[in-house]
C-alpha cells in the first residue's frame, strides 16, 4: 500500500510534564485541537477519564480499598510473529478468558471506576470478541499494543468508531531493525496500518522498545519527524527487559545510554509536535517507585491469572475466582507493596523483574504457582 505520509500537525507545541496520566492528556489534547471531530474525541475521553477517577475515588472510600487507576491485560498470548527477545515468548497459550469473560472484567472495571486498560500479549487482535466489547464499554479509555499486521482498513474504521481507544503499533526503529528482530516486511505492515489509521481518523501512535540495538535511531530527529508525518499523536518507548526465553543481555542499556536517551527524549518533548512518553522514568518518577502490584495498576494474563505486571509471569489468584475486586484485595500484590525496596529498580527497566527471585520466595510463602493457575 502506497504511503506518502504528509503531515499536516502544527509545529512547536513545548512538552515538559512528567508522568503518564498528564502526558498522554497532552497527546489527546494536541492531536484534538487539529479539527473538530479530533477535538470532539478529546472532550468525550476527558470526561470519561475525570468521570471514572471520580467514581473510583468514591469506591475507594466505600469499599475501604485501594484501586488501581490502570488495569493491563493481555487478552491473548497468541501472536502472528516470533520477536526477537520478546517477553511474553514461552506463555501458555491455552484456556483464554472467553469474550463473556472479558466483558464481565470490562464491566467490573467501569463499576470500579478504574479509568484505563492497557491491552497487550500476544497480539490482541488475534482475540476475536475484544473490538467489539471495547467498543460496548464506553466508561473506559483503551490503549492496545498491536504489531500491525491486523489494522486492516475495516479494523481502522472500528477503531476510529469506537472513540475510547489510542492504538499503538509497535515499530523497532529503521527498515532493518524492525524487519531485523520481527519478520521481513514488518516495517512496511507498520506503515500499513498507520495509513489505514490515519484514512480512518483514528487516534494512533507508535510503540519502541528502546536497546543498545536502536537506541540511537529511536532518539534521532528522523525517526521521530517520520512518525509525525505518518500521523502519530502519541509516542511510548519502553526500555528493553531481559525477560521470557531467548533473551539478549547485551540489549540492556547501561546507565551512560540510559541517562542520555532521557535527555533526548525530554528535548524532543520540546521541539517536536508529538508527545513522548518514556518507560520506566515517566511511570517511577523521580522516586524511582515502581507504580505496579496494584500500586496503580495490577496485569491479567491470558488465563485470568492476577500478576504483578506483564514482565512478572507469577500468580497466586485468578480473577475467575472473585472477579476484579478480589484481584484488588490480592494478598500476593499486598504481600509486595509491603516491602518497598521491590519496587525500586537499579540496573533494569523493570524493578519487579530485577527482584524476580525474592518475589517467588513471596510466592512460595502463600504457596503460589507461577504463571498460571
Amino acid at each position: 500500500m502506497a504511503n506518502p505520509c504528509k503531515s499536516t500537525t502544527p509545529a512547536g507545541l513545548h512538552q515538559t510534564r512528567q508522568g503518564i496520566g498528564p502526558l498522554l492528556r497532552s497527546a489527546l489534547w494536541l492531536w484534538g485541537r487539529s479539527g473538530p471531530r479530533r477535538l470532539l474525541f478529546f472532550l468525550r475521553n476527558g470526561r470519561r477519564l475525570w468521570s471514572a477517577n471520580r467514581r473510583r475515588l468514591r469506591q475507594m472510600k466505600q469499599l475501604d480499598i485501594s484501586l488501581p487507576t490502570v488495569l493491563a491485560i493481555s487478552p491473548t498470548m497468541r501472536c502472528n510473529y516470533n520477536c526477537r527477545g520478546c517477553y511474553s515468548r514461552g506463555r501458555p497459550l491455552e484456556d483464554e478468558l472467553s469474550g463473556r469473560e472479558l466483558d464481565a472484567l470490562f464491566h467490573e472495571a467501569e463499576q470500579l471506576g478504574i479509568p484505563v486498560v492497557v491491552v497487550t500479549g500476544g497480539e490482541p487482535l488475534l482475540h476475536p470478541d475484544l473490538l467489539q466489547l471495547i467498543s460496548e464499554r464506553r466508561h473506559l479509555f483503551f490503549v492496545m499494543i498491536t504489531n500491525g499486521t491486523m489494522v486492516t482498513q475495516e479494523v481502522a474504521q472500528q477503531v476510529a468508531r469506537s472513540g475510547n481507544i489510542v492504538l499503538l503499533v509497535s515499530i523497532e526503529g529503521s527498515p532493518a531493525d524492525t524487519d531485523g528482530r520481527r519478520r521481513p516486511g514488518a516495517y512496511t505492515a507498520v506503515m500499513d496500518a498507520f495509513a489505514n489509521l490515519r484514512a480512518a481518523g483514528a487516534f494512533f501512535g507508535f510503540a519502541a522498545t528502546n536497546s543498545t540495538a536502536n537506541t540511537a535511531y529511536l532518539g534521532s530527529d528522523a525517526f521521530i519527524e517520520k512518525m509525525i508525518d505518518c500521523g502519530c499523536g502519541v509516542g511510548f518507548f519502553s526500555e528493553y527487559v531481559p525477560c521470557g526465553p531467548n533473551v539478549h543481555p547485551d540489549w540492556v542499556l547501561g546507565e551512560m545510554q540510559r541517562d542520555a536517551f532521557r535527555r533526548r527524549v525530554l528535548e524532543l518533548r520540546r521541539a517536536k509536535p508529538l508527545v513522548l512518553i518514556q518507560f520506566p522514568q515517566d511511570e517511577y518518577g523521580e522516586d524511582n517507585y515502581c507504580s505496579a502490584a496494584g500500586r496503580a495498576s495490577l496485569h491479567i494474563n491470558s488465563q485470568g491469572g492476577i500478576e504483578p505486571c506483564p514482565f512478572i509471569a507469577v500468580a497466586c489468584e485468578n480473577i475467575r475466582e472473585g472477579g476484579l475486586l478480589a484481584a484488588c484485595r490480592s494478598p500476593f500484590l499486598q504481600a509486595i507493596r509491603e516491602q518497598p525496596e521491590l519496587l525500586r529498580r537499579k540496573r533494569f527497566a523493570c524493578a519487579l523483574f530485577e527482584h524476580l527471585t525474592e518475589i517467588e520466595t513471596i510466592a512460595d510463602r502463600l504457596k503460589c504457582g507461577t504463571g498460571t493457575l
